[in-house]
């Protein structure tokens, strides 16, 4: 693996290690960045100098004891566990080049990157939708349930769906205004009856006993991709990786990344279809429908009610995209719960 293992912030940083990226290093300089990320870790530019040359990295350090996000989640380092000997070969593809070293503490850990920025952002045509979705499929068939199961540290299903309720953003308030006024709406819009199944539901697993799980990544979107070309799409920040049905990072990236007049459908078939080519074999169709049903229901936890706060109801097209998710929402909570 030729991802270096520091032994401190320090080490991660130091000269020797930094002359590595670059020949005859004569400065460093390094400066903090401003994120619009919701966690609590801190991001700095990394200038490298020599006499003929300049080069950018990143570092990300993210104080465990601090980040509000990492609490909620029970973090202990997750983002690292794709450095793992038995993870790491399986993604090496998706993380080739990208990142350089890492460190981990009692409660803190650092990533070193290099600057791929200009490759990120958000990418709203339908072949780049298709691309995305193409990328996640192949990443999904790397990982087999029973090689999945046995990582640590990974989220599942319960902790996505009880990730961003409303009770997780007390530190972050204006978060938390959000948050709340769309659940407010939510209530509305579901009714009492609908709206406690979906509130108070204990265990997504005892209404569905199984169904197969995939490595997740758990924020996968534009802004956490690295879009070198159509069949060259990298993977950054796995901060939320877990391990779960692969329709969560599905549905996750349409609701999150999707521009709200594009039919759903055929991204959600398109997506089946490359799946099943990449793993060679076709789900059935109680499977599939069963693996719709637990991520949609995933992802509307996690996103509907900001989605809602968000969105203006006056456009024709962000009301459709509404109505779309909560009447899929609600043919689940009427017939499964």
């Amino acid at each position: 693996m030729s991802i270096y293992r520091a032994s401190s912030i320090k080490d991660l940083l130091s000269k020797e290690n930094l002359q590595k990226e670059m020949d005859n290093l004569t400065n460093i300089d390094i400066y903090p960045i401003d994120t619009s990320g919701l966690s609590g870790s801190k991001m700095y530019k990394i200038e490298l100098d020599s006499n003929e040359n300049k080069k950018f990295l990143y570092l990300k350090i993210n104080n465990l004891e601090e980040d509000w996000l990492a609490k909620a989640s029970k973090d202990k380092g997750r983002e690292l566990v794709i450095f793992k000997d038995n993870v790491y070969p399986k993604l090496h593809e998706y993380i080739d080049g990208v990142y350089i070293g890492y460190y981990l503490g009692s409660d803190t850990y650092a990533i070193l990157m290099n600057d791929m920025s200009e490759y990120i952002g958000s990418k709203n045509h339908m072949h780049d939708y298709l691309d995305y979705l193409d990328t996640l499929a192949k990443f999904h068939s790397k990982f087999t349930e029973h090689d999945v199961n046995k990582y640590e540290d990974l989220l599942n299903v319960e902790t996505y769906y009880n990730f961003l309720s409303v009770d997780k953003f007390q530190d972050t308030e204006e978060m938390r205004k959000e948050v709340y006024e769309g659940w407010k709406q939510l209530k509305v819009i579901l009714g009492d009856e609908l709206y406690e199944k979906y509130n108070n539901l204990e265990s997504v697993e005892k209404i569905y006993p199984y169904f197969p799980k995939t490595f997740l990544h758990g924020d996968f979107r534009p802004d956490n991709a690295i879009y070198l070309d159509n069949d060259d799409i990298k993977m950054i920040d796995f901060a939320n990786s877990g391990c779960g049905p692969c329709t969560l990072d599905l549905f996750w990236y349409i609701i999150t990344s999707v521009e709200v007049d594009i039919d759903k459908i055929i991204l959600i078939d398109f997506y089946r279809k490359r799946l099943e080519k990449y793993m060679g074999y076709k789900f059935t169709q109680k499977t599939w429908n069963t693996l719709l049903q637990v991520g949609l229901l995933c992802a509307c936890r996690m996103y509907l009610a900001a989605l809602i706060a968000r969105a203006d109801l006056n456009n024709k097209d962000e009301a459709l995209n509404i109505d779309w998710w909560i009447e899929n929402l609600k043919f689940i909570l009427i017939n499964k719960i």
